[in-house]
Protein backbone atom coordinates (compact mmCIF):
# COMPACT_ATOMS: atom_id res chain seq x y z
CA UNK A 1 0.00 0.00 0.00
CA UNK A 2 1.28 3.49 -0.82
CA UNK A 3 0.68 7.00 0.51
CA UNK A 4 2.18 10.45 0.05
CA UNK A 5 2.55 12.75 3.07
CA UNK A 6 4.32 16.11 3.12
CA UNK A 7 5.72 15.38 -0.32
CA UNK A 8 7.25 12.04 0.74
CA UNK A 9 6.05 8.76 -0.74
CA UNK A 10 5.78 5.69 1.48
CA UNK A 11 5.20 2.10 0.38
CA UNK A 12 4.67 -0.78 2.81
CA UNK A 13 6.40 -3.12 0.37
CA UNK A 14 9.69 -1.30 1.06
CA UNK A 15 9.08 -0.77 4.80
CA UNK A 16 9.78 -3.11 7.71
CA UNK A 17 6.69 -4.58 9.36
CA UNK A 18 7.15 -4.44 13.13
CA UNK A 19 3.89 -5.77 14.58
CA UNK A 20 0.25 -6.37 13.74
CA UNK A 21 -3.05 -7.44 15.21
CA UNK A 22 -6.40 -8.61 13.90
CA UNK A 23 -9.60 -6.95 15.06
CA UNK A 24 -13.33 -7.40 14.77
CA UNK A 25 -16.49 -5.63 15.85
CA UNK A 26 -19.41 -7.87 16.86
CA UNK A 27 -18.61 -10.18 13.97
CA UNK A 28 -19.67 -7.46 11.52
CA UNK A 29 -16.23 -6.12 10.70
CA UNK A 30 -12.82 -7.69 10.57
CA UNK A 31 -9.46 -6.44 9.52
CA UNK A 32 -5.81 -6.07 10.40
CA UNK A 33 -3.72 -3.16 11.63
CA UNK A 34 0.06 -3.24 11.27
CA UNK A 35 2.90 -0.97 12.36
CA UNK A 36 5.72 -0.34 9.88
CA UNK A 37 8.93 1.67 9.92
CA UNK A 38 10.17 3.31 6.72
CA UNK A 39 13.83 3.57 5.74
CA UNK A 40 13.87 7.21 6.91
CA UNK A 41 12.61 6.19 10.40
CA UNK A 42 9.01 7.32 9.92
CA UNK A 43 6.44 5.00 11.52
CA UNK A 44 3.31 4.09 9.56
CA UNK A 45 0.10 2.25 10.39
CA UNK A 46 -1.62 0.21 7.70
CA UNK A 47 -5.23 -0.80 8.34
CA UNK A 48 -7.03 -3.23 6.08
CA UNK A 49 -10.73 -4.00 6.12
CA UNK A 50 -12.87 -6.84 4.87
CA UNK A 51 -15.11 -4.15 3.41
CA UNK A 52 -18.14 -4.68 5.62
CA UNK A 53 -17.65 -1.52 7.67
CA UNK A 54 -18.83 1.68 6.02
CA UNK A 55 -16.61 3.84 8.23
CA UNK A 56 -13.31 1.95 8.17
CA UNK A 57 -11.45 1.21 4.98
CA UNK A 58 -7.94 0.33 3.86
CA UNK A 59 -5.58 3.11 4.86
CA UNK A 60 -1.93 3.97 5.44
CA UNK A 61 -1.02 6.86 7.74
CA UNK A 62 1.94 8.22 9.67
CA UNK A 63 2.02 7.10 13.30
CA UNK A 64 3.26 9.87 15.60
CA UNK A 65 3.34 7.67 18.72
CA UNK A 66 4.26 4.04 17.96
CA UNK A 67 4.63 3.21 21.67
CA UNK A 68 1.00 4.15 22.28
CA UNK A 69 -0.08 2.19 19.19
CA UNK A 70 1.68 -0.90 20.57
CA UNK A 71 -0.16 -0.77 23.92
CA UNK A 72 -2.07 -4.01 24.33
CA UNK A 73 -0.56 -5.62 21.21
CA UNK A 74 0.92 -9.06 21.90
CA UNK A 75 4.42 -9.18 20.44
CA UNK A 76 6.39 -12.32 19.73
CA UNK A 77 10.05 -12.44 20.84
CA UNK A 78 11.41 -11.21 17.50
CA UNK A 79 8.94 -8.30 17.31
CA UNK A 80 9.65 -7.31 20.92
CA UNK A 81 13.41 -7.39 20.36
CA UNK A 82 13.10 -5.19 17.26
CA UNK A 83 10.86 -2.52 18.83
CA UNK A 84 13.25 -2.34 21.79
CA UNK A 85 16.18 -2.05 19.38
CA UNK A 86 14.41 0.86 17.64
CA UNK A 87 13.82 2.57 21.00
CA UNK A 88 10.02 2.37 20.79
CA UNK A 89 9.73 0.30 23.97
CA UNK A 90 12.14 -0.26 26.84
CA UNK A 91 13.40 -3.67 27.89
CA UNK A 92 11.76 -4.97 31.05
Amino acid sequence: MKTTTDGKRYNTETCERLASFDHSNNGNYSGTSALYVAKDGVFLVKTTSNGQDLYLHDSLAICENPAAWLEGVELDDIEEERVIELGILEAV
